[in-house]
């Protein structure tokens, strides 16, 4: 590939025995080319570089490529070996261009990959005598800000970054000093440095919701994703087998994955990218352009550089985890492959000290590496995606690290994960809750906040997935809220008469609490908010034809929040509180926790007995009685003229719409009415609201009004 227009590469002078530079095919002609390169390593080797010695010389081949060079392209270099064209375009000679490939040379054997690439191009240009010629003008800002975006990208000079760099190098000068960098043209071309712990940034959502849990470091900086993006690739996959896919993407395997392009579907890959990202891949391109496109044009779509030698997608930390969520949402069965990621060998976290990748069995999290280099294969920024728990994730994690492959994060990931798994537990991740149970399904609607797409329900039905986690739900019911927002994924029956919201812990604590108590403050809110969260995650067969809880006070009352409120962040459920719970709950024998408004003021109610009968479906009922048993619970026996029914006090109250579970209840004759009364509201067991805010401002802390209420 060195060789001249008539291929006589084999043709070779040796200037003297031992040469440093050795000449091949056309440039042997050339004994002045070939003494200003033995000047040139001569001024090298005063400078303090190490150059090419006999011993270990350097191999200088003329270039094959047609037409003429322009002074960002008058030569080549690879280590030992330098590619030089005659005649260059413009004025100066092949031996500028032989000096600037010599000082590339030089640095190469000299820095150790020290110096920046942008820094090895300005000193080459000095060096070559490129920057002298070159007028001292102040560059525009558009050139120095498309410089910048180069050197950030960490692609080869153009044309237009490269004379940027030459004006700049001719204005300030570049010190002589090996592997030095002028300060002040760091300062004018480079971007600022990273926000953080040595670059290193962070973000944990929950996949149900999108919610943001927890992020660290610089959260607006965009970076290509490297191959981060071969998730949304597999998720736009018409069809590919699970297990050979997940295999590809475990082992970031390009080629595998490219083999399956005719299968990409771009309708779906639009659909990801553009409703997370403003990506030049999201452009609508015919069908037909999009089938014949080169490898070249292919690896794009898998996170490598485009032909101009950028990057067509770049996301800050928020975009790429909602792009990453969107995709294993899509297609969840298609990256269970990624849970054997570092676990067997050709993965690409396989190499990684088992200490950093005993987190990953533990929390079975599914994981995928992406890393973007320089032209020279130098990391520039690393990404690291975690997902867990497998195979039916709840959480994911983004992380990034600056300077470093995308394995390489795993080491100060290891440590978030850890602590997370401690934070977060996996159990605590979801909560199921049935939307307006009491109200006519054709009285609400849910719209998309954002872009959205359905998949088939696991229970039967449909699934509706939203891109940034947010719907909105419009009712015309008299009483109810008639606009709220909700987080979650959508799941609609198959007859559409039930919906149930999927979401994630901390948003139905925060909008329960609002709705039970919002009043509620310090550690009573605490112990409450433990509670919810309990009941949540563990009361699916609270209504086991859904899995469901309910959002009416059968369950908790759940309203998602009003369109004026601001997203909430700052409480999070403690998972101390929730450990205690787990022990007080199968002590006391308790799938579900009650709790109630409480109070001690006095009630009284009086219902028409027809209307009694009526709310039983009963033609009459001859008596009702009371009972506590001696584990605690409160049941009403009615006694009907053919039978008698018992059921539990919560449901009788509910169904009668009284304030709590009544201590007396008397026939009034006289009126043909049954009268009841009591105490406070709600149904008189487990937390009582009002105890828990007087515990709390007598100093007791949350755990201690949780033994309190749930103790024995």
């Amino acid at each position: 590939m060195f060789g001249s227009a008539g291929g006589s590469w084999r043709r070779v002078v040796v200037l003297e025995a031992g040469a440093a530079l050795l000449f091949f095919g056309s440039l042997v002609h050339h004994a002045e080319l070939a003494r200003q390169g033995t000047t040139a390593l001569g001024q090298l080797e005063a400078r303090g570089y190490t150059v090419p010695t006999g011993a270990d010389p350097a191999r200088v081949y003329p270039a094959v490529t047609a037409g003429s060079f322009d002074s960002a392209h008058a030569g080549g270099w690879r280590p030992g070996v330098i590619s030089l064209r005659e005649n260059p375009a413009g004025s100066a000679g092949p031996e500028v261009y032989l000096r600037h490939e010599l000082m590339h040379e030089a640095c190469f054997r000299t820095c150790s990959g020290r110096l920046p690439l942008w820094a090895e191009e300005a000193a080459a240009i000095a060096f070559s005598g490129e920057a002298a010629a070159t007028p001292a003008v102040p560059p525009a800002a558009g050139d120095l800000e498309h410089l910048r975006n180069r050197i950030r990208l960490g692609a080869d000079m153009d044309v237009r970054s490269y004379r940027t760099l030459a004006r700049l190098v001719a204005a300030h000068g570049w010190p002589q000093s090996p592997c030095a960098v002028s300060e002040e043209i760091r300062r004018l071309a480079t971007p600022p440095p990273p926000v953080g712990e040595i670059g290193f940034s962070y973000i944990l959502v929950s996949l149900l919701s999108g919610r943001t849990i927890e992020s660290g470091g610089d959260m607006k900086s965009r970076y290509p994703p490297g191959s981060l993006l071969k998730i949304p690739y597999a998720a736009a996959l018409r069809n590919a087998p699970d297990g050979p896919l997940g295999e590809e993407l475990a082992a970031s395997d390009t080629k595998g994955l490219l083999e399956r392009w005719g299968e990409l579907d771009p309708v779906a890959w639009r659909f990801l990218v553009s409703s997370s990202c403003n990506t030049a891949l999201a452009r609508d391109i015919t069908p037909e352009k999009f089938a014949s496109g080169d490898e070249g044009f292919r690896r794009q779509y898998l996170g490598e550089r485009d032909l101009d030698g950028g990057f067509p997608l770049e996301a800050n930390l928020g975009e790429l985890a909602r792009l990453v969520r969107a995709s294993l949402l899509m297609k969840p069965s298609r990256f269970a492959g990624l849970s054997m990621n570092g676990r067997v060998e050709k993965t690409t976290l396989f190499a990684e000290p088992e200490q950093d990748r005993k987190i990953l069995a533990k929390l079975r999290g599914m994981s995928k590496t992406g890393t973007t280099a320089d032209s020279r294969g130098n990391p520039l920024v690393g990404h690291l995606a975690v997902a867990w728990p497998a195979p039916d994730p709840t959480l994911l994690a983004v992380f990034r690290g600056l300077g470093m492959k995308g394995a390489s994060t795993l080491q100060r990931a290891s440590r978030l994960l850890e602590e997370w798994s401690a934070r977060y537990p996996a159990e605590y991740s979801r909560v199921r809750v049935r939307l307006l149970a009491r109200v006519p399904r054709a009285s609400w609607e849910v719209f998309d906040e954002c872009p959205s797409f359905e998949r088939p329900g696991r229970n039967g039905g449909t699934e509706r997935v939203s891109a940034c986690g947010r719907f909105r739900i419009l009712s015309n019911v008299p009483g109810s809220r008639p606009e709220r927002l909700i987080r979650g994924v959508v799941e609609s029956s198959d007859d559409g008469r039930q919906v149930v919201l999927e979401t994630d812990p901390e948003s139905y604590a925060d909008e329960t609490l609002a709705a039970e108590a919002a009043h509620l403050e310090g550690d009573a809110a605490k112990a409450l908010r433990a509670v919810i969260v309990w009941n949540g995650t563990r009361g699916g067969r609270r209504h086991e034809d859904s899995s469901s809880v309910c959002d009416t006070t059968h369950c908790m009352v759940f309203r998602g929040m009003a369109p004026e409120e601001s997203p909430r962040r700052a409480v999070l459920t403690d998972p101390r509180l929730l450990a205690r719970l787990d022990e007080l709950a199968a002590r006391a024998r308790l799938n579900w926790l009650p709790f109630s408004k409480g109070g001690d003021e006095k009630w009284e109610k009086s219902i028409p007995a027809a209307e009694v009968s009526g709310l039983a479906s009963e033609p009459a009922i001859l008596d009702i009685r009371r009972e506590r048993t001696r584990g605690g619970a409160v049941l009403v026996h009615l006694v009907y003229p053919a039978e008698e029914e018992t059921v539990p006090c919560e449901v009788f109250r509910n169904r009668l719409k009284l304030p709590s579970c009544p201590d007396t209840i008397i026939h009034d004759a006289t009126r043909n009415a049954w009268r009841f009364t009591g105490i406070g509201r709600g149904h008189g067991q487990g937390l009582s609201v009002e105890r828990a805010g007087a515990l709390a401002k007598s100093g007791r802390s949350a755990e201690a009004i949780l033994r309190d209420a749930y103790g024995q």
